[in-house]
């Protein structure tokens, strides 16, 4: 009998922790993962507003001269490529 109290007691103790356990995960005071991505997505979405509300002019003027320095540049690598393969004696397409 008494074999089996002391069973009894230290599954009581067992399910009683599992229970506090459990509630103190329900009411933790910071914040869960799916919490953070919504916060970080806000913010994101306030910086996009404000970066495009504020700077998008001068933005748009370096994109600009951006891509035409990088056209300029994949123009010349090809001319200077077809011309290597003129000189070693090849083909002109």
């Amino acid at each position: 009998m008494r074999e089996m109290t002391i069973r009894h007691s230290g599954g009581m103790r067992h399910t009683v922790r599992r229970a506090i356990t459990a509630r103190r995960l329900r009411s933790e005071s910071g914040q869960t993962p799916t919490e953070y991505l919504m916060i970080v997505g806000i913010m994101a979405a306030v910086i996009l507003i404000a970066f495009i509300t504020f700077f998008w002019e001068d933005v748009q003027k370096a994109a600009e001269k951006w891509a035409g320095n990088s056209a300029a540049a994949i123009n010349s690598s090809e001319n200077a490529e077809s011309n290597s393969i003129d000189k070693s004696g090849g083909k002109k397409q």
